[in-house]
């Protein structure tokens, strides 16, 4: 009885809602959660090395924060505000770091784990204003690690009580810094530029500044040991590990070895490397000792003239000299080093690591020829940029050590030690299904993956720039032989230029079981690959296939030149080369590889392709037929609006003319046409209304128009006559479109107008949004044979108008999806594809296949079966078939099927193969005009019975949102902020997987994964070991001991308090007279929900206000509130003591309020004022 109240929409508010069980159900199956940043750091910053715990630190320009550990350990931080990270430095074996922003202030944070999950906690914050200091550029933090000595812009040095974390009185000033230098640097010795300890002498510290001079200053007795006066602008110094001696470096590309007693010149005369010319600055220098000989390195120094542009890092040890040269600037360098059991002042020097601004390279300085390490993580994932995304679970283990085994001879090159950084313990499960994440790059190559678990991790890498003949000339390396000089060797991946962007992948599809990949380019370029271990020489030539007849208006670049013949390594190797014509960028691509074919789309139209046997199947056009200048655009021209509007007004006048005569003769009312509906489902075109009525019974019930395809060589006569037929007669008809010819026809098929007489028993109206239309069926028979239609002749509207109309497909490909259903009859099932427009049209094809042993010798069929057109004309995105249920259509073929239609405002599913309206939802009217710019169907199971699983859709929208809907009721079931609110390049590159899960890219260089599903999880399970006391045992306040009859009152806590708020104006109400002051309003626990402060609203009571009313009636009277909170161990306590002065007496209050850190604080302070909220919580 329900379902039939339903149907009839008397029943609609309870469709709607949701039970109490299915809440509880939603709480068990959907969950968002983030997880690690995989790539490599946004505009990096910064540099810092925890050498006692092996700990990695990459601070950004953004004022994020990343410290890596072991493979898949991640700790990340964001500071307050949007800052640059200066400077971090770890605390020795305490898993604590320091930092330093741009904004001068000082940060201490610590690495925790809750629950097993990395945690990075901001701990104490210091920030400095003008009149404590200038702004801060450098730090030092002591051994003792008791103080922190702060250097300033002006020249002086701050010290910082590490304890308290405050300025201490000690203060090392410039005149006393400054007290054996020249009157001219007294004057104006520029900024602190670097402050380094003492080896060996913990109270002594080098303090340089930026002119030149440097003075050894010892910081407990506040004295001056030694000045050293630079003759060039300082930028780096450096302490050899003895102490003796240290290492300055200039800006004129110079650097100096110093004694520490000796101040009045170096030990050695300054050299300039790659000198006499002028050359750039060395920005750092480091200079240390190890068991193989003294190294130096330093970044810069380049040559101005010759080598000016390029960035490098220099490493100098003995008679061994090399130039790291990587493609973007270096921002910083360190050496990573294990001590040596034989000696205390060596070590065992292991890498170099270089963070530039696109990537960290890691060198082996171990190794003879001081090798590329390998990372495990912070990988670059940008070489060249991303540019789409496909993801595949459950990849069977056989081709999963296949991939493994011709991926790894790709990593030959790098060093055979590991990536140095190994701090943390990670657990990481045993058994997990296999994932794959495949990336389609700019430069035509495509990555593999390992994303089983949360880690990232280069399997494979297939070059399609191999295939193509390339015309541009990429920078020739400069020879790093013997005499050349400076000696090069370059470093990194990265790499600012692309080849070509027409190598650009646009479109992946990959089937596991028959391991067949096909890529799609931004040229016009698909490929067809098969896996194969073997080595294999084989000549390739491309299949040309034009999908429109008008290539002459092409002019964009040309399609690329495939080489004759080239070796096919290893792994993925190409089978077909199919070029689309005109050479447009694919936007829509499908695989099946039970019938081995393929559909490819572009602006221009579409081609189905058999790789089995190398055939074309199908090629389709969409573009503006017989050259009209209009695109595909959702707006109508001046021309179809007026006729439209003529129309519109006949149409109305002959409705009420008709509903009249209904009531006369006691028709239902609900047979009535709603002209208001066409405001409410947007425009049509001209055909759409003129073939068609709405008509709506309830909001899921809406009929669809529909007809039969005319006869071969029939409609043409009847179709010139659709302009001058009355609006009854228009009213009447249905619109159907004719089935497209053969590949060869020249003629595009128009709109032909049928009667609804002829259109038979099925033919029904549609409420107006869409409508259908059916072309002929397949039956068994049929399948074996051709069934094509005669070309109309182009109808009078066309000739004479280039728009785009509703009835026509006139639009660019953006979806394409091949499901086996039922879309000519329910009894039978036929091969099918479904292409979905910019313009809001779904186009069905129905296959007939000829025998297996028959494939190579006769053609597939295809017919245009039927069509839906969107009557709001959004880009479909996506179409799936599902079964009853709702779930994606697998194997099921007992019927009951229906199709869900995505486009970019909205989700709806139609019944087959009648193609009615059975539900829908408009995404853009309910989530402040969203769009959708990816959807997929995801397994969810309960986290409470692994028994339980259903299948959701889940969609993420341009404005960052991730929404997740049953089918095919089409209820929302969760919504998530993922991204900013005005989009990021996440959107366009995002994928969403099977099993609850997803990938996006918050920046050009990261990936970052994330969580729909309760049981799943985005992060490792970790662990920190630190040694017993090395962290300060900080006391904690116990709370105040409660009376009784407070504890009593906590039990029945929200009653208590609205009371207890109640009472707080109870004494000042009496001298009022009955007309309100003001409206209490009651703030749940969780606060408004919107980001703002409701601490008060504007309706709430406060103390300011009464007394401003009590001043307004003549009543004299005070109010004096001292609120006083103290968090400890997530508990807040809360005392508030109140005292009112009035014409009775003084009276005193005092509220002792215990509650958890979340509730939300019942007092506040404005302007210095103190307020209370009687709103409470």
């Amino acid at each position: 009885m329900d379902s039939v109240l339903r149907k009839l929409g008397l029943k609609k508010g309870e469709s709607t809602k949701e039970t109490d069980a299915r809440k509880r159900l939603q709480k068990e199956l959907f969950s968002f959660q983030k997880g690690l940043e995989y790539g490599f750091p946004h505009r990096p910053s910064s540099l810092g090395h925890d050498s006692s715990l092996g700990f990695l630190a990459i601070g950004t320009a953004t004022g994020a924060l990343y410290i890596y550990g072991k493979p898949g350990l991640q700790f990340t931080g964001q500071h307050g505000n949007l800052v640059p990270v200066q400077q971090i430095t770890f605390l020795p074996e305490q898993a604590r770091c320091l930092t330093l922003c741009g904004d001068s202030s000082l940060h201490l944070w610590e690495m925790n784990t809750k629950n097993g999950i990395a945690s990075l906690d901001e701990i104490k914050t210091l920030k400095l204003d003008a009149s404590q200091a200038k702004g801060i550029v450098c730090f030092c933090l002591s051994s003792t690690g008791n103080e922190i000595l702060l250097g300033t812009d002006g020249g002086g040095v701050r010290v910082v009580d590490f304890e308290t974390f405050a300025l201490s009185s000690k203060i090392l000033t410039l005149d006393m810094l400054l007290e054996k230098a020249s009157d001219d640097l007294k004057a104006n010795p520029g900024q602190v530029q670097v402050i380094l300890q003492h080896p060996t002498q913990a109270d002594k510290f080098l303090v340089g500044f930026s002119r030149g001079v440097l003075v050894l200053v010892d910081a407990a007795t506040s004295t001056v040991h030694q000045t050293y006066n630079v003759s060039q602008q300082l930028e780096s110094a450096t302490f050899q590990k003895n102490g003796e001696e240290f290492v300055t470096a200039h800006a004129d590309g110079s650097y100096a070895v110093w004694t520490t007693d000796e101040g009045s010149k170096p030990k050695e005369s300054i050299t300039t490397p790659y000198g006499p010319f002028p050359c750039k600055a060395i920005t750092k220098i480091v200079s240390t000792s190890a068991t193989g000989g003294s190294f130096l390195f330093f970044s810069g120094g380049m040559p101005r003239a010759s080598y000016g542009e390029k960035h490098t890092v220099s490493a100098i040890c003995g008679e061994k000299h090399v130039v790291f040269d990587l493609s973007s600037k270096v921002v910083d360098f360190l050496t990573v080093s294990t001590a040596n059991t034989e000696s205390t002042n060596e070590a065992d020097l292991q890498s170099l690591v270089i963070l530039a601004e696109e990537e960290l390279v890691s060198i082996d300085l171990s190794s003879e020829d001081w090798q590329v390490q390998h990372l495990p993580y912070l990988v670059n994932v940008h070489s060249s940029p991303v540019s789409c995304m496909f993801h595949v679970d459950k990849v069977p283990q056989t081709f999963w050590d296949k991939l493994t085994s011709v991926g790894s001879p790709q990593t030959a090159a790098y060093s055979a030690k590991s990536f140095p950084i190994n701090g943390g313990k990670v657990t990481v499960p045993d058994a997990v299904d296999k994932e794959l994440l495949i990336t389609g790059h700019e430069d035509g190559s495509v990555l593999f993956w390992n994303v089983s678990i949360p880690q990232f991790v280069l399997l494979y890498k297939l070059n399609t720039a191999d295939f193509f003949v390339r015309d541009d000339h990429p920078p020739q390396a400069v020879d790093a032989t013997e005499d050349a000089w400076p000696p090069f060797q370059k470093v990194g991946k990265f790499d600012s230029s692309c080849d070509s962007p027409r190598l650009r992948i646009e479109k992946i599809a990959f089937c596991t079981p028959s391991e067949t990949l096909v890529v799609a380019g931004a040229s016009g370029q698909v490929i067809i690959l098969k896996f194969s271990a073997e080595v294999s020489t084989a000549e390739q030539k491309t299949t040309p296939v034009s999908v429109t007849d008008q290539s002459s208006a092409w002019n964009g670049p040309d399609a690329l030149a495939l080489k004759t013949e080239f070796k096919l390594s290893p792994g993925f190797q190409p089978v077909n080369f199919v070029q689309m014509n005109p050479p447009a960028s694919c936007t829509a691509l499908a695989l099946n590889t039970e019938w081995q074919l393929f559909a490819v789309g572009s602006v221009f139209g579409f081609l189905v392709y058999d790789y089995l046997s190398n055939k074309t199947v199908y090629a389709k056009g969409t573009q503006v037929p017989h050259g009209g200048k209009h695109g595909v655009s959702r707006s109508k021209s001046f021309q179809m609006t007026f006729r439209e509007s003529f129309r519109q007004l006949r149409k109305r006048g002959s409705s009420v003319e008709a509903k009249d005569h209904k009531t006369k003769t006691d028709s239902k009312p609900e047979d009535a046409p709603k002209p208001e509906d066409d405001k409410k489902e947007g425009q049509a075109s001209s055909e759409a209304a003129a073939a068609s009525e709405p008509k709506e019974n309830g909001p899921q019930e809406s009929k669809e128009t529909a007809a039969p395809a005319p006869a071969e060589g029939t409609g043409t006569a009847e179709e010139a006559k659709i302009e001058d037929k009355k609006p009854e007669d228009a009213d009447a008809e249905a619109g159907a479109t004719q089935p497209a010819a053969d590949v060869g026809a020249a003629e595009k098929p128009e709109s032909v107008g049928v009667k609804e007489s002829e259109a038979g028993p099925e033919a029904t109206k549609h409420e107006g949004e869409d409508k259908t239309a059916p072309h002929g069926d397949l039956d068994e028979k049929s399948r074996d044979h051709s069934v094509t239609f005669a070309p109309s002749t182009p109808s009078k509207h066309s000739e004479q108008s280039g728009d785009v109309s509703v009835g026509s497909p006139l639009c660019a490909i953006r979806s394409l999806s091949f499901a086996e259903t039922f879309v000519t009859n329910a009894q039978t099932h036929l091969p099918t594809l479904w292409v979905g427009t910019s313009g809001g049209q779904v186009l069905i094809y129905q296959f007939g296949f000829p025998a297996a042993e028959k494939r190579s010798e006769e053609e597939i069929q295809i017919t245009l079966a039927k069509e839906i057109h969107l009557r709001h004309r959004a880009p479909v995105i996506a179409i799936f078939v599902v079964d009853r249920d709702g779930r994606p259509l697998s194997s099921d073929l007992s019927g009951g099927h229906r199709v869900l239609v995505c486009s970019q405002e909205q989700l709806k599913i139609f019944s087959l193969p009648g193609l009615k309206a059975y539900n829908k939802y408009k995404v853009s009217l309910h989530h402040n005009e969203a769009k959708i710019s990816h959807v997929a169907f995801s397994t969810f199971k309960s986290k409470s019975d692994a028994e339980y699983k259903e299948k959701d859709l889940v969609c993420l929208t341009n404005r960052g949102d991730v929404l997740i809907f049953s089918v095919p009721h089409l209820r929302p079931q969760l919504k998530a902020g993922l991204l900013p609110k005005e989009g990021t390049l996440g959107e366009h590159t995002a994928v969403l997987t099977t099993n609850g899960f997803g990938f996006y890219q918050p920046y050009p260089s990261q990936l970052e994964k994330f969580c729909l599903c309760a049981t799943g999880h985005a992060l490792l399970s970790c662990a920190l070991e630190l040694k017993e006391g090395m962290r300060p045992v900080e006391t904690v306040e116990e709370p105040p001991v409660l009376a009784k009859e407070e504890k009593a009152g906590e039990k029945n806590k929200e009653p208590e308090q609205k009371k207890e708020t109640a009472e707080v104006t109870n004494d000042v109400e009496k001298a009022l007279d009955e007309k309100e002051t003001g409206k209490v309003i009651p703030v749940s626990d969780g606060g408004s929900g919107d980001g703002l402060d409701d601490s008060v609203t504007p309706g709430d009571i406060t103390a300011d206000s009464i007394k401003v009313h009590l001043t307004e009636m003549g009543i004299e009277t005070s109010m004096e509130v001292t609120c006083h909170e103290v968090i400890e161990n997530k508990m807040v306590v809360k005392t508030t003591e109140r005292t009112i002065s009035d014409a009775e007496g003084v009276r005193s209050e005092k509220k002792i309020v215990v509650e958890e850190k979340s509730s939300r604080v019942e007092s506040s302070v404005q302007g210095g004022n103190p307020a209370v909220a009687v709103g409470g919580d």
